[in-house]
């Protein structure tokens, strides 16, 4: 660990100015309907983001439990991935490097996270697997640390994007017996998370879109809701319409390993299958969901 110490000295200045400010980066514009590819300044990691049309998709209701709604989606763009290892961790590094330097943390800026309480990525190993076991808070700052990094808005997908993107605006719903070409699940994972992009990529090229790590997503009515089912579930139960809400209940199972009091905000000890992926509205306002 004390290397890696020594190998953060060189960019330590720069990663805590993160914290507390906004990115002078100048970017060129966006253009709409064309890929990009993303550049983290901190670590030169690249990951690609896919554009993805507007239009129209059907939604679960909050105000009619069973029923659903159709909703507009705005043209955005989705990285083709869950945010891996390579992408979160420079962020969960925030707040080593800014007592390293002995710098005050912002408040009203953004902080990292607190230490995790056993490895996070349960020794099934880091380099292209997706981050795992973040609450929402913790994505929630992540996409805010993102946006100052690299001079972009980023935040959560909502649930209609989400579903819109898996579903390839909903022409593109992938049927249980295919599913092992494009998901990691019960059958074929060993009961582990598998590196990203291992699988076939949907019609809209995004990956993982299914199963391996389940993905927080932002509701309709601004609650958290995991998306898209997680390695340990069968076939059934990995679909564009698998959905657990962040009730009370099933943040106290999520939350249930947490050895400190009060729970953490940053990491869900109980789970080990919460992830997620970014998206980038351009030029527009950032999205947020009260986390907890």
């Amino acid at each position: 660990m004390k290397f890696r110490y020594f190998l953060w000295i060189p960019f330590l200045a720069i990663g805590a100015l993160c914290v507390a400010r906004e990115s002078n980066i100048e970017r060129d514009p966006l253009v709409p309907g064309e890929p990009y590819t993303e550049v983290m300044p901190v670590s030169e990691y690249e990951f690609k983001m896919a554009p993805i049309p507007g239009g129209t998709v059907e939604i679960p209701d909050p105000d009619n439990p069973g029923s659903t709604k159709t909703v507009d989606v705005s043209p955005f763009w989705i990285c083709e991935t869950e945010t891996t290892w390579q992408m979160f961790d420079p962020f969960v590094d925030l707040e080593e490097r800014a007592f390293m330097l002995d710098l005050p943390i912002d408040p009203d800026g953004i902080t990292g996270p607190t230490p995790p309480y056993v490895p996070p990525d349960q020794g099934w190993g880091k380099e292209d697997f997706a981050a795992l076991t973040m609450s929402f808070h913790s994505a929630e700052m992540y996409c805010r640390w993102l946006s100052k990094e690299t001079g972009r808005k980023y935040r959560l997908p909502t649930e209609a994007e989400w579903i819109y993107a898996c579903t390839a605006g909903g022409k593109s719903v992938i049927k249980p017996e295919d599913l092992d070409r494009y998901a990691w699940f019960a059958a074929n994972s060993e009961s582990q998370t598998h590196p990203v992009k291992s699988k076939e990529p949907n019609a809209w090229g995004l990956y993982d879109m299914l199963g391996n790590a389940a993905e927080f997503c932002i509701g309709s009515d601004g609650t958290p809701v995991l998306r898209g089912g997680w390695y340990a579930l069968g076939a059934d139960e990995v679909s564009a319409s698998a959905r657990v809400p962040q009730s009370t209940e099933n943040l106290n199972k999520w939350l249930e390993k947490d050895p400190q009091i009060p729970k953490s905000k940053w990491w869900l000890a109980g789970p080990t299958y919460h992830s997620f992926r970014v998206v980038c509205e351009g030029d527009s306002e950032i999205k947020t969901a009260a986390s907890e």
